[in-house]
């Protein structure tokens, strides 16, 4: 009989240990998820940017660019152009 109430209490003691670690497990598992959604959403928004810094880096290969910056920062204007400019 004690042999038996020995063993019913080691197999519940096993139980609940067992229970204590899946539980713990699974919370860590939830945690990394976590993790996991916001890394992902960071990853997004980085090659968001990296797909923006590449467009505009083509941008600034074309003549459409130079001429505008031409125009804008130094003051340049085409041949064929007019300027008005207010007093």
């Amino acid at each position: 009989m004690n042999g038996r109430i020995s063993f019913v209490i080691i197999v519940l003691f096993l139980v609940i240990v067992m229970s204590v670690a899946m539980i713990m497990l699974i919370k860590k598992d939830l945690d990394l998820k976590e993790v996991e959604a916001k890394k992902m959403a960071e990853l997004q928004q980085q090659q968001q940017i990296s797909q923006e810094l590449g467009d505009k880096e083509n941008y600034t290969h074309t003549s459409e660019y130079v001429e505008n910056t031409a125009k804008n920062k130094l003051g340049l204007v085409n041949e064929d152009e007019i300027i008005y400019r207010e007093k």
